[in-house]
This record gives structure tokens, C-alpha cells and sequence, in this order.
């Protein structure tokens, strides 16, 4: 697989985090860029743009995959009003730093928003020897478009107090909508270089796609099933890995037969971002316990140098997604409680994100034994009290949080959009939620519809008419989600607790009688919170919902602290 490092790189005022992909060698037949999608896309495809990333490094090729300002984890806002200069200008930077690394052949490869970026972006990078636009968008007017359809029919509009344009999985300042509306891919800019176009068939038969292939001398792809990579329905995105070897293979066929030795950053640390009053916010680059889980630690201001860690806060990842939470929330909260004197980390679990390799292999499934020692061991490696620790996470997160508190391990939870509520995880809820299993080679499976199991039948009666200790009974081994399980584990553990629930997951809660579970919680002594919000889904998508969320976990964990509201980050750093 190579070697992987990783490292701030670019301006220090507004440094990108980059992984860097190496032959065991450390000598390479040349360097290629790789341009990820925005919003949502950029995290159901984070996982096969890495696959691409450590086939190329097979094949004696450098690859660096990085995050483009304000998105991801780098430095800057995602909602700043120069956003799409920012990305332009990340790109720049991304194949300087290639070129600067002793790689003598450059290609750029752009999936999906990052092939319009990429693209728009090469008459400042100079010419490069080969491009791939993978799957791409080819206009900023089509990418707002999808966007906006896509946003308006799954979460409904917005409160139009806020001027801000919402996509899925981001959110853009009222003034980037014109700089990307006026994007579009010019066949001009890849004249002289190599050039591959991949594609699928609906894509390839479309007006703005034909007429960019008539006008581009370049190789065709055809992808098929490319939307359960790039828009999946599940919570495992399928890597395309037959297309992936395919492209890596275009790629290495260009390249020169002789190596050269590569030399890329090596930054662990980095000023993201700064108070209102210019004192910087500091990020660096750590790996956690014995299986060196990939981390970003945010130190609090002041908190450098301090022989004991004071307050700190551990995020923990949703399902297979790596660790940047809803919409990038855990990176901005981590950054603004900074300014609070609060330290954070959040890491990707084994198999996910950058946490182990991802060619050949899968993600360690949810709520495994693996994932169990994951979570333990990551909480372990701080080494922070207890009663300076909050661990805070969504759904999955949310449990995983929960878990570790109970285990004696951080004296205040914060569980956002929390649906498991039993501490009894059943086979079959493993089974549901783990990577899928590809069958043998030739075998569709068959058409027929999958049957309703008997517990899923029975389960809207039990809820209503059940007594509640049946229901809670059944809560205890896992048949149903009762919230007075674990909150009555997280109040024996002695845990200060808050939960944070969309107006989704509230009406969840209140289907599960959460209801009926904090009565009979609150006459044993619970004194924990349930903050409900007027408006918001299960993912943090909804904009109006993500910014309650932020509201209330910044709010619960400063009252936790007993700190004070103080000046928020800003992230964009000074000038």
C-alpha cells in the first residue's frame, strides 16, 4: 500500500491539511493531485478517492488527496464569501506543492465539483501533463441546481432571515453563489494535456457532457452504478473499485518509467484559526493508542504547554463517516470552544477515514468488538481526568459516547440525535449496519421483496399498548429503544448529561415513551436535559436544525465547564 503521511501544507495563514501518498520507496514516476466533490459528496467519496490515492501509490505514483479551504480540515469558513476563490486558490496550491516535491509529470484528477474546480483552477497552476475529470459536474450552474433541487426536496427550505445558500452537507455565503454560478469547464485550459473523461451513461448523454467530449481530444470511461458511490442510499457508500483500477491504471500508463526522490511537507502543526482578538487556535496532527488512530487535536487557547490537560472535549464519528461530524459541525465547534480554553480531538475509528488502509479492506462494522476497543483506547490514549472530559457525538456517536461515560471514562455526555437507546446491541442490529458482503461472482441475488420481520410488525402495537415496565423490559435486551436504559446507566455512572434531539429525533424519542422514562428517571434523581428543537432532521443536513445543534452542545458544554460565554473563533485567520 505505500506510505501514507500527513501534513499541513500552503500559506500559514490559511494552511491546508493534506494526505500524502508514497511508494515504500519514497521515489515516484510522478505526482497527481486529486480534487475531491463538496457538501455530502465529499464525504460518501472521501473513502474511494483514498482507495484511487493508495493504487497509484502501488503503481510507483505520489497522490495527495487534501481539503480545500474551508472544507474539511483545513483552515477557513465553508460560508465564506470568497469560497470559491479559496477553492481555486487550494487547487493552485495543491499542484505547487506537487511540483515543488521533485515529481517531474503532474496530473490533476477532479471528481465530480473538484473536475469544475480543478478545471477552472488551471490557467493559475500552469499546465500539468495529464487531467482526469472523473464523473464531472461541468458548470457551476448545473452543481447549484442539483444542489438546490436535491436540498429543497429533502429537507424544505430554510429561514430566509439567513441569507446563506444551502447543499447538502454545506452551506455557501449569498456572495459565492455567483462566482460559482458562472463556473463552467473550458476545453481550452486541458489543451496539450492528456486527458481521460469518465462518465456515466445518463451523464454522457447529456447536452452540457456531449458537448465538452466533442470539444475535449480526450480517453473515455463509461461508469456504471456510480451513484452508490457518490449519492449512496445506505450508510456504507460502494467503492467503485473495478473503475478505480481502471483510472489508476490511465494514470500510471502516462507516466514517466524513471523515479525520482519525492519530498512533500512534513507540518504537524498549524494555526486554523483565530480569535476575535488574534490569538491563534492551534491544530495538530496525532495518532491514538496501540492501533494509531488517525486525530486531530484542537488545543485550547492558553491550554499549550500545560502539564495536566484541562477541559477537553472527544467527538466521535457518525457511522462510516470520518470525523469531521454533520455538515462539518465537530470541526467548527472544535475550533470555536478553542476560544474558550477547551481542548478537542476527533479521530476516525479502524477502517474508516484516515485510520488504516482502505484498498483490499473494510471498515471495521458498527457497534463491533472492534469499534468497542476503538472508542475505549481512543479515550484512554488522552489521558485526560474524567471530570475534565465530554464526549459528544451523533447517532452512532451519540451511543459511543454514551458507552464511554458509562465505563467511568468522562463526567459529561452530550448525545445529539441519539435513536439507540439500549446498552444491549443485538446480532441482527450488527448484521443491519455492517459493510456489505459481496456475494459470489454471477450471483444477483434474487427480485423478490424483502419480508417485514415479525418484530418490526409487532412493534407499533407493543408501543401502544404495552405496559411501560414490559416495554422497558424489552428495551433491556435490545428489542426495542427505550431512553430510560441508558439514561438510568449514564445517572448511576453518575454522568452530567444532555441530550440533543432535531424536532426528527424528538418525535422519536417520544414514540420510544421518553416521555414516560424521564418521569420515572426524574423521580430517581436525573437531573439531566433534554433540548428539543423546533426544526431539524436525524443527519444535520437542514441548516436551521444544524445551527440549534451547535447552539445547544456549545451551550451544554460551557455550563458543564462552568465557563463563562466568550468570544467566539473566527476561522478565517486575521489579516
Amino acid at each position: 500500500m505505500g506510505v501514507r503521511d500527513t501534513s499541513w501544507f500552503g500559506d500559514p495563514e490559511s494552511p491546508l491539511l493534506g494526505h500524502i501518498h508514497l511508494p515504500d520507496s519514497r521515489r515516484a514516476r510522478g505526482a497527481v493531485v486529486l480534487c475531491p466533490p463538496l457538501g455530502k459528496e465529499h464525504i460518501d467519496t472521501y473513502r474511494g478517492i483514498k482507495v484511487l490515492a493508495e493504487q497509484l501509490a502501488e503503481r510507483g505514483l505520489a497522490a495527495l488527496r487534501f481539503d480545500y479551504t474551508g472544507t474539511g480540515d483545513s483552515a477557513g469558513e465553508q460560508d465564506s464569501p470568497d469560497a470559491v476563490a479559496a477553492w481555486q486558490r487550494s487547487v493552485v496550491t495543491a499542484v505547487a506543492t506537487a511540483r515543488a516535491s521533485g515529481a517531474a509529470h503532474v496530473t490533476l484528477v477532479g471528481l465530480r465539483a473538484g473536475a469544475l474546480i480543478a478545471a477552472t483552477a488551471l490557467p493559475e497552476c500552469g499546465p500539468v501533463d495529464a487531467a482526469v475529470l472523473w464523473d464531472p459536474i461541468v458548470s457551476g450552474r448545473m452543481l447549484l441546481r442539483e444542489q438546490r433541487a436535491l436540498y429543497q426536496v429533502t429537507q424544505g427550505g430554510d429561514d430566509p432571515a439567513d441569507p446563506r445558500v444551502s447543499i447538502i452537507g454545506g452551506v455557501l455565503a449569498p456572495e459565492a453563489v455567483e462566482p460559482l454560478r458562472a463556473l463552467a469547464v473550458d476545453a481550452q485550459v486541458l489543451a496539450g494535456a492528456r486527458t481521460l473523461l469518465a462518465t456515466r451513461p445518463a451523464a454522457r448523454d447529456t447536452a452540457a457532457v456531449s458537448a465538452l467530449a466533442t470539444a475535449l481530444d480526450a480517453d473515455e470511461l463509461s461508469l456504471d452504478g456510480h451513484e452508490s458511490f457518490t449519492t449512496p442510499s445506505t450508510l456504507h457508500p460502494t467503492v467503485p473499485t473495478e473503475d478505480l483500477t481502471r483510472i489508476a491504471d490511465w494514470i500510471a500508463a502516462g507516466a514517466p518509467g524513471s523515479t525520482h526522490e519525492v519530498h512533500f511537507p512534513t507540518r504537524q502543526h498549524a494555526v486554523v484559526a483565530t480569535t476575535r482578538s488574534g490569538v491563534p487556535v492551534h491544530e495538530r496532527i496525532e495518532h491514538l493508542g496501540p492501533n494509531e488512530m488517525f486525530a486531530l487535536h484542537t488545543e485550547g487557547v492558553g491550554a499549550s504547554g500545560c502539564e495536566t490537560p484541562g477541559p477537553t472535549v472527544l467527538f466521535f464519528g457518525t457511522a462510516y463517516e470520518h470525523r469531521l461530524g454533520p455538515s462539518r459541525l465537530w470541526v467548527e465547534l472544535a475550533r470555536s470552544l478553542a476560544a474558550h480554553g477547551i481542548s478537542s480531538i476527533r479521530f476516525d475509528r479502524t477502517g474508516v477515514g484516515d485510520t488504516g488502509t482502505a484498498h483490499g479492506a473494510a471498515p471495521a462494522p458498527l457497534y463491533s468488538g472492534v469499534s468497542d476497543r476503538d472508542a475505549e483506547e481512543a479515550v484512554t490514549a488522552l489521558g485526560v481526568d474524567p471530570r475534565n472530559l465530554a464526549v459528544i457525538g451523533l447517532c452512532s456517536g451519540a451511543w459511543y459516547a454514551s458507552w464511554v461515560a458509562i465505563g467511568g471514562h468522562a463526567r459529561t455526555a452530550v448525545l445529539v440525535n441519539m435513536i439507540l437507546w439500549s446498552t444491549h446491541r443485538r446480532k441482527s442490529l450488527r448484521e443491519m449496519l455492517g459493510p456489505p458482503v459481496p456475494g459470489p461472482p454471477g450471483n444477483g441475488g434474487d427480485d423478490k421483496p424483502a419480508e417485514i420481520p415479525l418484530r418490526a410488525r409487532v412493534k407499533p402495537w407493543a408501543q401502544k399498548y404495552l405496559p411501560y415496565r414490559l416495554w422497558l423490559l424489552l428495551g433491556r435486551f435490545g428489542v426495542t429503544q427505550v431512553p430510560e436504559v441508558v439514561l438510568e446507566a449514564l445517572r448511576r455512572a453518575e454522568v452530567a448529561t444532555t441530550v440533543v434531539l432535531s424536532a426528527q429525533d424528538h418525535r422519536s424519542f417520544r414514540y420510544q415513551r421518553g416521555e414516560e422514562s424521564l418521569r420515572r428517571l426524574r423521580r430517581r434523581g436525573f437531573t439531566g436535559r433534554i433540548v428539543a428543537g423546533p426544526v431539524g432532521d436525524h443527519g444535520g443536513y437542514q441548516r436551521d436544525g444544524r445551527e440549534f445543534l451547535r447552539s445547544a452542545v456549545v451551550s451544554a458544554v460551557l455550563g458543564e465547564f462552568g465557563i463563562l460565554p466568550a468570544e467566539p473563533a473566527n476561522t478565517e485567520r486575521a489579516s
